[in-house]
């Protein structure tokens, strides 16, 4: 999949959004550790392989200046869209940039015909639920012990894009 990158204007700052690659995969674990206390729940190998393997796959990240400050990552299937990995620089949160990444995902999983949007959160992880909320995803089911570090469970969340149940 392709993205033409651009400049954008969110809360006051001048944002550029563009597709990432190998390159960026330094500042993504960056992020992680500044949003996960130290921790990188995705490795090196991990975004590579994200980046590399699937064809229909996307990751995309919004740059301020040389500072990354927000990514999002997406698988696309016909008739379903799956946001695999999303991050907000702690410094950034609040002020749209997560909902700005969701609603780009969102209308990619549109346009490439898919029926909704899928994409597990933390049970424990109840600012992110909220956010999902907003957009109108709805609780799908729990996945016991999904998170294998500490062995949390994950919440599936849905959005319907297609009539289907609320």
């Amino acid at each position: 999949m392709s993205f033409n990158p651009y400049v954008t204007q969110i809360s006051g700052h001048t944002l550029q959004v563009m597709q990432a690659s190998d390159s960026n995969i330094s500042d993504l674990l960056k992020l992680e550790e500044k949003v996960y206390s130290g921790r990188t729940p995705w490795s090196s190998f991990s975004f590579a392989s994200e980046l590399r393997k699937w064809h229909n796959s996307v990751y995309l990240v919004i740059y301020e200046g040389s500072q990354l400050v927000g990514f999002v990552g997406g698988r696309f299937i016909p008739c379903e869209g799956h946001i695999t990995n999303i991050a907000v620089d702690p410094a950034y949160q609040n002020q749209g940039i997560g909902t700005y990444l969701m609603k780009l995902m969102i209308d990619m999983a549109r346009r490439n015909g898919a029926n909704q949007v899928t994409l597990e959160v933390r049970v424990d992880n109840e600012k992110a639920q909220m956010l999902y909320r907003n957009l109108g995803f709805v609780d799908g089911f729990v996945r016991v012990g999904y998170y294998r570090e500490d062995h949390v469970d994950g919440l599936e969340m849905i959005l319907y894009l297609k009539g289907k149940k609320k």
